[in-house]
């Protein structure tokens, strides 16, 4: 064991340390068992940027025994890696202010990310539409079959979309929370079900924060960095003007990462947000071919079958063996006109149709 991860532990549980204060107190002391030791006048003169924190150290650490806190961790069953750790991943190192430590459960990240394998953030509303569903199951099994590792959020709606889905496909999967992973804490704890499957499957949940922290607003933002930096590229499904999804996709580009929106209809108010991202330039996804093109990697659909559909797109299909504007769907099916462009999209997706001009489908 680390023998400095007792007292690492034992600052984080301090909750007014974050991970710059970590980071100053290992320069300027160069452990943190050796600054958990200090007097209190060396912890006010060390630098730290906020003086409530020195005070806070200094107040709590008379209340706090490292090692048997640090013995909570492991009886929880949570291993911890450290940003100086070979096994902490490379990629999320990258970023601004990094998580000095991350606590997990189920599978390291070195594990998951041997072969170089690459990271994919599905990331959307939770309250969603059937389109938006539909349209997560099949893009993250798509990615799952090209052997891409899932990571979102463990939050109801699209995330635990994609976290379910690939489990279903047997890919790996890493939900990043924005509390501790003890199930006393955990949020949501409607997702304590899904979190143990993703364990005994072979994936991770992760966090910066101590086992047995409660979730607060101000977490998720700060979970949102990591979601995206141990990721290659975002992809946001369904998101309303103000949502979790779009800070997600904020830190993708401020990482140099890829970001990717699913279209929607334009009179949805879930698809707000990736319609205002194809618009501001992130790019439009129809099909996982779309996401795997910017990592140079060709997709092979051996899977597609046409049969894969419901009665509605198979009569939008039958239609459309021939070119029709959506006007002259709407009046041929008598469909209104957003369930049309939601069907579209689905079967657009799908790889079943295509445009063959402003407003004109065909089938593939």
């Amino acid at each position: 064991m680390n023998s400095d991860l007792p007292y690492l532990h034992a600052f984080n549980i301090i909750s007014q340390v974050g991970a710059a204060t970590l980071r100053a107190l290992r320069e300027r002391f160069g452990s943190y068992e050796v600054a958990w030791q200090v007097s209190a006048y060396e912890i006010r003169a060390c630098g730290l940027r906020q003086q409530d924190t020195a005070d806070a150290i200094i107040a709590g650490r008379p209340l706090i025994d490292p090692v048997q806190e640090y013995e909570k961790v492991l009886a929880a069953g949570v291993w911890m890696i450290t940003d100086t750790d070979a096994g902490y991943p490379p990629l999320l190192k990258e970023i601004h202010n990094p998580p000095a430590a991350l606590y997990g459960k189920g599978a390291l990240l070195d594990e998951l990310f041997s072969d170089e394998k690459i990271s994919i953030g599905i990331v959307g509303t939770r309250r969603t539409t059937a389109y938006g569903l539909q349209a997560a199951e099949k893009i993250v099994a798509d990615l799952v079959s090209a052997g891409m590792i899932i990571t979102s959020g463990l939050a109801l709606g699209i995330d635990a979309k994609a976290h379910q889905t690939a489990l279903d496909s047997e890919g790996a999967t890493i939900a990043v929370v924005g509390s501790g992973l003890d199930n006393s804490v955990l949020f949501p704890h409607e997702n304590i079900k899904l979190s143990r499957k993703i364990i005994e499957n072979g994936g991770t949940v992760l966090s910066e924060y101590p086992p047995f922290t409660k979730a607060r607003r101000e977490y998720f933002p700060m979970r949102n960095r990591i979601l995206s930096g141990l990721s290659r590229g975002i992809v946001v499904i369904e998101a309303r003007e103000k949502s979790g999804a779009l800070i997600t996709a904020r830190f993708a580009l401020e990482q140099n990462r890829e970001v990717f929106a699913v279209p929607g209809s334009i009179f949805s108010p879930t698809s707000h947000g990736p319609n205002a991202l194809i618009r501001e330039g992130a790019k439009l996804i129809m099909s996982v071919a779309d996401i795997l093109d910017e990592f140079g990697i060709v997709y092979q659909d051996e899977t597609r079958q046409r049969a894969d559909v419901d009665e509605t797109e198979a009569s939008l299909l039958t239609l459309l063996e021939e070119p029709h504007s959506v006007d002259e769907i709407k009046r041929k099916l008598e469909m209104q006109t957003a369930d049309i462009l939601a069907t579209l999209s689905l079967l657009e997706l799908k790889g079943l149709v295509r445009t063959m001009g402003v407003d004109i489908y065909q089938k593939t």
